[in-house]
């Protein structure tokens, strides 16, 4: 059976967030977005995962990373050492790049249908590369409508983009909380877990491109997803209590 079509039982979804995978997007042949003055995204976004995982092993947390070089890796790829390595929560980490080079922030997505052709587009770019037979992709967009996972999902992304915002203010307040949105990306749809994808600033925007020039940003970006996912972390272990009681056990 391959791994798109093994089924999800709900019940796994209160047991404690053990082992965290950390996906650096994009790597290799794909770059991804870039910003005016050759910032890439690639490079920061495998910056702040090796930092993202340097903290929570520190916490206590399991960890596995997708890639840990300049690497290209398909989204099956991806998805499959995700799956392989029995992930208790997947955490994709991107930078956005928007048409209005005035604009900027931050926003957290999990699986769904989009809902506005700009979300359309955005998905667009960050399923390239997806590595999945057309039979596959079909089995992955069913998921988009019928995954138990979703509201673990929305709990993550919801905790994460919090963090966020509270811990990178930005000069441009009014536009730097994007929100928490559902898109259909492909390595979401294919991971066997709880999972987000974090664009965790903006590459179109010069004065955020500049900031994430500095080793100082990257590691502040790097310690609000860490503090989500111990945010997370904790919301589920006591879920779990709460269910051993109400069980009498």
């Amino acid at each position: 059976m391959s791994v798109v079509s093994q089924p999800i039982s709900p019940h796994v979804l209160d047991l404690t967030v053990r082992r965290v995978v950390i996906d650096a997007g994009h790597g290799g042949d794909n770059p991804g977005t870039s910003s005016a003055t050759g910032v890439r995204e690639k490079d920061v976004t495998l910056d702040i995962a090796a930092r993202v995982q340097r903290l929570l092993a520190a916490r206590g947390f399991d960890t596995v990373m997708t890639r840990v070089g300049d690497e290209t890796l398909s989204l099956q790829q991806r998805a499959a050492k995700a799956n392989g390595h029995r992930g208790d929560v997947f955490v994709s980490i991107h930078l956005n790049w928007l048409q209005r080079p005035d604009g900027g922030g931050i926003e957290t997505y999990y699986l769904g249908p989009s809902r506005g052709a700009d979300l359309d587009a955005i998905a667009a770019l960050e399923n390239q590369q997806p590595g999945y037979s057309l039979s596959d992709m079909r089995a992955l967009l069913e998921r988009i409508y019928t995954d138990a996972r979703r509201d673990e999902s929305r709990r993550l992304a919801t905790l994460v983009q919090q963090s966020l915002v509270d811990t990178l203010p930005g000069s441009e307040p009014a536009a730097w909380d994007r929100g928490v949105k559902m898109a259909p990306f492909v390595v979401l749809s294919a991971t066997e877990m709880p999972a987000i994808l974090a664009e965790v600033s903006c590459l179109s925007n010069e004065e955020q491109a500049e900031r994430l020039k500095t080793a100082d940003e990257r590691q502040k970006i790097a310690e609000a997803l860490v503090s989500g996912i111990q945010a997370f972390a904790r919301k589920s272990r006591a879920t779990a209590s709460e269910r051993t009681g109400s069980d009498g056990r």
